[in-house]
């Protein structure tokens, strides 16, 4: 495996615009987030900074479905 192979690091999609966003429930933006946080392949580096938001987004999907938003 070559490092510089970007078949070993795959794109992420692009999501869509802010603007396109701000319908989306706020459970589904957490849910996508904490996905994509944690089946991107991150770098060692990068994973250090997308670690410190694993918490937060994670106590949010907890508080969100004590309120039962899921429905």
């Amino acid at each position: 495996m070559n490092p510089a192979d970007p078949a070993d690091h795959p794109t992420p999609l692009p999501l869509a615009p802010k603007s396109q966003r701000a319908c989306y429930l706020h459970w589904l933006t957490v849910s996508m987030a904490l996905r994509y946080a944690l089946t991107f392949p991150w770098t060692s580096e990068a994973w250090q900074e997308v670690r410190q938001s694993a918490p937060w987004l994670l106590a949010e999907r907890s508080r969100i479905r004590k309120a039962r938003w899921f429905n």
